[in-house]
């Protein structure tokens, strides 16, 4: 271990603790390397700032805003590598895409049908950066899923998302980032809504969480789950890395609703609940 104790009050792995420790993805035991997430190729570069939230006597705080980008040290070099150098920069293309209709409108609004120009996507590449990416954030993933681990660090031509486990999508026009482990937030106020994730990602031009897949909390008196509209994208990790342009249309039949973060637009209307040994939060800001 590196020899430095986390503060009392720190959510979960503070970021910019140096050290070995066990690798979010394979599992080893090894030194960690700083593994942005999103990829600095989606515009999360030294201009982001960004700072560890931490609960100490039930007040949330925020540490020390620093610059550098979104980033943990959750993955190994070994395993960080496998996501810059194979998956990155596709993902990178994908927000850039979908930041280009920032431009002219106010809001982030896919188009519909030709002859808009249609939003290319590889979404087995993006659908691994963005999983890769949370088992860096979250590492109780690895001992979850360890299947989905494995697949991952072999490079696995065609995954299947394991039972339990859905990957959703959304557009996302904010310039606030939030990266987030495992948290579950009830609205009380207003109406009943639920918010329940394994792990998210916050932060222009996309939102995505890993979320339960059952229904039964909606049922269970808690309302909708707030990311009921979300798309799934489970079926993106089936595409191998030979799939590079398909019109995200195609993908995405039902459209891609715009997004802000549930437990952030309605303050005081949730009561949100976190394991402190397990969570991590991470929030910044894009600059203008």
């Amino acid at each position: 271990m590196s020899g430095k104790r986390r503060p009392e009050g720190t959510l979960g792995l503070d970021p910019w603790i140096k050290g070995s420790r066990i690798c979010g993805l394979c599992g080893e035991y090894r030194k960690m390397t700083r593994a942005h997430v999103p990829p600095q190729a989606a515009g999360n570069t030294g201009d982001v700032t960004s700072a560890t939230v931490r609960v100490y006597n039930s007040e949330r705080t925020t540490g020390r805003p620093k610059t550098g980008g979104m980033w943990l040290r959750g993955l190994c070099r070994d395993c960080n590598s496998l996501a810059g150098e194979n998956y990155d920069a596709a993902y990178g293309d994908f927000a850039a895409r979908l930041t280009s209709y920032f431009r002219a409108r106010t809001r982030l609004i896919l188009p519909a049908a030709e002859p808009a120009p249609p939003v290319l996507v590889a979404p087995g590449r993006v659908a691994r950066s963005v999983l890769i990416g949370m088992f860096a954030t979250t590492p109780h993933l690895r001992t979850m899923f360890p299947g989905l681990a494995r697949d991952l660090q072999h490079r696995c031509p065609h995954i299947t998302m394991p039972d339990g486990a859905t990957l959703r999508m959304a557009l996302y026009p904010s310039r606030n980032t939030r990266l987030a482990s495992m948290a579950y937030g009830v609205r009380v106020l207003t109406h009943r809504q639920h918010y329940n994730v394994f792990s998210e990602i916050y932060f222009r031009p996309l939102a995505w969480t890993l979320c339960p897949n059952d229904d039964r909390l909606d049922g269970a008196g808690l309302g909708e789950s707030a990311v009921s509209s979300w798309p799934v994208v489970d079926q993106w990790v089936q595409y191998g890395d030979d799939v590079t342009a398909l019109d995200l249309r195609d993908l995405c039949h039902r459209g891609i609703p715009t997004v802000g973060h549930p437990l952030r637009e309605g303050r005081g209307e949730w009561i949100e609940t976190f394991q402190n040994d397990t969570a991590a939060f991470l929030e910044g800001t894009i600059p203008a």
